[in-house]
């Protein structure tokens, strides 16, 4: 196991790189897609509900993928799990460019989905792997900060690839991003597995392991907080176009770049996160951060309930976001530390409950028709309240 701690400069960078695109390469392939549904249903010549269900495929599978990759990372090691997954999501990115089916391409979309989540999962596992608390959520802090860049501008990227070229022009080059990660995973990402268990891979160690890690109460508090404050910014992603564009007459460009600004709030606090954990341990950052989160949903659903303030909203808005890039980082640090054995497993077990609990809460949003400020607002503001309830309680 090489550890890169006192590794400076473009070495850094570079292993930054690799794991922030190892983290970010599945995100990517549904944030890019989305601009080309309408184009896909027309070439398949075929429903809004099975063009939809090509997204729904791949959010399953990102989900349950999860859990299959960590314990296996926790047994083989990272960079045979890792380069498996990325091979995976290659081939499968290369026939949805060739297909002419949709029942295949939405078989496909699964498996794209289920060998990129290899690289969500095994990134922070590496992480926790090679560095110590401090040094885990600049780390991560600066993950988040690459990550970030990826929702704020594939789409975009991928609507210039459509008007320019057809969607299969997106698959084109994913499989592209594809070779470019498998290559940087195989030549520049050296095994970082603490120590590589003997016996052979079996189910029964896997529940173990899972049974192990969901024991640890402090584990459970950090990634039930770490789902809910997320949960709250997918309410947001959900919801937001309809309450800006059709509430406050915001037109698609405008509600783009305002989208876009309160991104850049998130990559802001993230950055300098990762310079205060330096100085201010990660256990006090989220303490402070989970009480203005609150502060800040509590006045964006007062201005809401009241008499909705556009600036007031937004403001509250882009706080909260922002927000999430002290409290995000840190809970995943925190968590991911109390595993340094089963980092693998417990990544996993991260990844899942944060996008499972994101997805729930999506539908709920598209479910009540979330398309009022006061609605929204109420939302985010429960899934902050419960997660600061939570912290606290189990804190005293």
């Amino acid at each position: 196991m090489q550890k890169y701690t006192k590794i400076k400069g473009f070495a850094k960078f570079r292993l930054i790189f690799i794991l922030a695109l190892m983290s970010s390469i599945a995100p990517l392939s549904t944030d890019m897609y989305l601009p080309a549904l309408s184009q896909v249903k027309q070439s398949f010549e075929t429903s809004e509900f099975l063009t939809q269900l090509s997204l729904a495929s791949f959010f399953i599978a990102f989900a349950l993928g999860q859990l299959i990759y960590g314990p296996l990372s926790d047994v083989f090691g990272r960079k045979i799990p890792a380069l498996v997954g990325i091979f995976i999501f290659m081939l499968s990115s290369l026939f949805c460019v060739i297909i002419d089916n949709i029942y295949i391409f939405i078989i496909l979309r699964f498996f794209e989905a289920l060998g990129g989540c290899a690289g969500v999962v095994i990134a922070r596992a590496i992480v926790n792997d090679l560095f110590e608390l401090k040094e885990a959520a600049s780390i991560f802090a600066l993950m988040m900060v690459f990550s970030a860049l990826a929702p704020m501008l594939s789409p975009s990227f991928g609507g210039f690839l459509i008007e320019y070229f057809s969607w299969h022009s997106i698959f084109a080059t994913l499989f592209g991003l594809g070779i470019l990660l498998f290559l940087l995973i195989l030549f520049a990402l050296k095994e970082s597995a603490p120590h590589l268990k003997k016996q052979k891979f079996s189910h029964k160690e896997t529940l173990k392991s899972y049974q192990f890690v969901l024991k640890d109460k402090p584990f459970v508090l950090y990634v039930s907080c770490a789902s809910l404050v997320l949960a709250a910014m997918f309410a947001y992603i959900t919801g937001s176009s309809f309450v800006f564009i059709n509430f406050f007459d915001l037109d698609e460009r405008d509600f783009g770049l305002l989208f876009g600004i309160n991104a850049l709030g998130f990559i802001i606090f993230a950055n300098i996160n990762a310079k205060m954990v330096q100085k201010i341990p990660s256990e006090k950052i989220l303490f402070y951060a989970l009480i203005l989160m609150l502060v800040s949903t509590l006045i964006l659903f007062l201005n809401a309930l009241i008499e909705p303030n556009f600036w007031l909203f937004e403001l509250s808005i882009f706080t909260s976001i922002a927000l999430l890039g002290f409290i995000a980082p840190n809970t995943t640090t925190l968590a991911m530390a109390r595993f340094k054995d089963h980092s693998g497993t417990a990544s996993a077990v991260l990844g899942t409950s944060q996008f499972a609990l994101a997805g729930v809460i999506a539908f709920i949003v598209s479910a009540v028709g979330a398309n009022t400020p006061v609605i929204l607002a109420l939302i985010m503001l429960i899934c902050v309240v419960l997660a600061n309830g939570l912290y606290f309680a189990m804190k005293s």
